[in-house]
């Protein structure tokens, strides 16, 4: 039996316009055009490369000519024979850091405590720079910071070989107190502290502006730089990169195969001009109500929870503080590089307080109860509108 053949009509139904058929020419069009785009974007990322600054813009690292920037001192070390080496990541610092050398540890209160850890464990000697909010306890317990001194000019009265050649500093920041021997005084502790551990020479400056550029060159900063951080002949300059993963279990995957900035660039816009080219073929974006609504109240009720649970009153309060600054900062004029001292003396304007009051609030002891911490919330909103009212 034979089957009888299937008839398959193609048209249009009457009174209707054919569809027009797209032309070879309409066609060859677009494809130059999106070639064209693509050819933008390659150029527009290969200027940017060729354009982009060869130093850094990280505040007191050795490759930042910025005045906030320590290029000028690392300079001079390595005129001076030291190697120095620049790293941003607690694995690299422990790594390159071998007896024989020098660690210097900018920011050292910004450190998670199991990057302290990894750091006290290194066999170079170790010091510390740009002691300002946050706790180091992880890292040593000889050193403490009791209260914040204004910038100003100091001179030793120490058996410190480094601070007797220095003679006089300006400086500010952090006061240290503790088992150490304390060189340029103030209000009751110093702002240069030497310690041992061990067979290690610790040393903590405590305002990193006489790193800096700006402040390297004034009265004997310079000298106690040169001869703290020159002591050996390789010096391993660490400034904490805030996106280290050090010590978290979680990594994605661009954490593990890492990408330069200007390929990450080029892949987005491709990306972009690949949807602006495909997306007109997709059907119309449905959208669902999400599953579950969670406020920011409720997860800031969680987050608080969770640092009560864990007794984490030091690293809530620098958080409070930090908050606290990065709110505040647009409307004072505050860049984001600022130091402690220039946060303190802009504040004291702005609020009509005293610089005491403003350092005490922002820089002073870290709460260890859960009433200190209450206090110090109820002191920061207090702070707050009183600049907002300025």
């Amino acid at each position: 039996m034979t089957a009888t053949p299937t008839i398959v009509a193609r048209g249009h139904a009457a009174g209707e316009e054919p569809p027009a058929p797209t032309s070879p020419q309409g066609r060859g069009r677009r494809k130059a055009l999106i070639v064209a785009i693509l050819a933008l974007v390659v150029v527009a990322v290969i200027i940017g490369v060729a354009t982009q600054r060869s130093t850094s813009d990280i505040p007191l690292a050795p490759d930042n000519s910025d005045p906030g920037g320590a290029r000028a001192a690392a300079q001079v070390l390595e005129q001076q024979g030291v190697d120095v080496t620049f790293v941003t990541t607690t694995a690299a610092a422990v790594s390159e850091a071998e007896a024989g050398s020098t660690l210097l540890v900018v920011n050292p209160g910004r450190l998670r405590p199991v990057q302290q850890e990894a750091i006290a464990g290194v066999e170079a000697d170790i010091v510390l720079a740009n002691i300002g909010g946050g706790t180091f306890d992880s890292l040593t317990d000889a050193v403490e910071v009791e209260g914040y001194a204004t910038r100003t000019n100091r001179v030793a009265h120490c058996a410190d070989e480094h601070a007797q050649a220095a003679e006089s500093i300006t400086a500010g920041g952090a006061v240290l107190t503790g088992d150490v021997e304390g060189c340029f005084e103030a209000e009751g502790g110093s702002l240069y502290a030497t310690w041992t551990e061990g067979d290690r020479a610790w040393s903590a400056i405590s305002d990193g502006w006489i790193i800096s550029n700006e402040g390297l060159a004034v009265a004997g900063n310079a000298a106690l730089v040169f001869r703290t951080l020159g002591a050996h002949d390789r010096l391993v300059w660490y400034v904490p990169a805030s996106d280290d993963t050090f010590g978290i279990d979680s990594e994605g995957l661009l954490d593990q195969f890492p990408l330069p900035g200007p390929v990450v660039t080029m892949l987005l816009l491709v990306g972009v001009v690949l949807v602006l080219w495909r997306g007109r073929r997709l059907g119309p974006i449905v959208v669902e109500p999400l599953p579950v609504e969670v406020r920011a109240s409720e997860t800031t009720r969680g987050r608080g929870r969770l640092y009560r649970r864990a007794a984490a009153h030091a690293h809530a309060a620098s958080a409070l503080r930090a908050g606290f600054v990065a709110r505040v900062a647009g409307r004072v004029g505050l860049p984001s590089h600022a130091g402690p001292d220039q946060v303190v003396e802009t504040l004291a304007r702005a609020s009509g307080r005293g610089p005491e009051a403003i350092s005490d609030v922002l820089y002073g002891a870290p709460p260890t109860t859960d009433e200190g911490l209450s206090a110090l919330t109820q002191a920061l909103d207090t702070l707050e509108r009183e600049v907002q009212r300025a």
